[in-house]
């Protein structure tokens, strides 16, 4: 009877629920989560500028996308001399050196989540930890050869030598993402005025591939007909077999106006 009642509940609280306040940026919930994905596509980062503000630039052919404060700090290991040219002109998936970004795109409100992958020789350890020290440990670095891989949960003191198969380690494989694979690294969407001259100044010897996924916040359809699946799971989950359309039959009052989009007083959606 709990349950039922439950499930009233939820049926009320779908129907009378709206999109008119759509749901605040959330630095720590993933996109996808939340909003509608749209076609995605496979871009190039032709520049990477840091200001004197601390603000860092990722310049693409069409727009740009700024991170600043700690986030800009993340994208530290993109800026080390000692490995990036050779990192650039070597960029394969299956060679010594690999580099790849991520864009997830909040074209709402031109909202930024950047992530990366980055593989580089065991010998640039010492300068890679340079680079990212002082900042909390949201990425995943693991050594590794081809014969298997070594995570390791403390990368500013834990050495290769240590991993438990004692295998000789060749690679570092830097991936800057979070716990559930979440991207940590949050900025927005520009398009600075100067944007040519500064690629003609600065560009990268070789642009880095970036998979780019655009996303949007959800019509007042999609969250009703999200909100009915939801509750059609929860009945599954908390009737038995037979019961089931019974209840659906009964509630039908409260959730069929919902689907149909029928709003009290006003009628179908779109009327008045």
């Amino acid at each position: 009877m709990k349950k039922f009642i439950s499930l009233l509940c939820l049926l009320v609280l779908a129907a009378c629920s709206s999109n008119n306040t759509p749901p605040a940026h959330d630095s720590t919930t993933p996109f996808y989560e939340y909003m509608t994905r749209l076609e995605g596509e496979e871009i190039l980062i032709r520049g990477i500028v840091k200001t004197p503000d601390n603000k860092t630039y990722l310049l693409s052919d069409t727009e740009d996308y700024e991170l600043s404060g700690i986030d800009a700090l993340y994208l530290q290991p993109l800026f080390q001399p000692e490995y990036m040219t050779k990192l650039l002109k070597s960029n394969r998936r299956d060679g010594e050196f690999y580099l790849a970004l991520g864009v997830d795109a909040d074209r709402t409100n031109n909202k930024v989540k950047v992530d990366y992958i980055m593989i580089v020789p065991i010998k640039y350890l010492n300068t890679l930890r340079q680079s990212l020290k002082g900042l909390e440990q949201r990425w995943e670095v693991l050594y590794e050869p081809a014969s298997g891989y070594c995570v390791t949960n403390d990368f500013f003191h834990q050495e290769p030598s240590e991993c438990k198969d004692n295998k000789p380690k060749t690679q570092i494989i830097l991936r800057m993402k979070g716990k559930d694979n979440k991207s940590i690294i949050d900025g927005r969407i520009v398009k600075l005025n100067n944007r040519d001259e500064i690629l003609k100044k600065s560009s990268l010897p070789m642009p880095i591939p970036t998979s780019l996924s655009n996303y949007r916040l959800k019509t007042d359809e999609e969250i009703r007909s999200a909100k009915w699946h939801e509750i059609k799971r929860e009945i599954r989950e908390s009737t038995k077999q037979g019961a089931e359309t019974a209840l659906i039959i009964i509630t039908a009052p409260i959730w069929l106006p919902m689907a149909i989009g029928w709003e009290p007083g006003r009628g179908p959606s779109g009327r008045k």
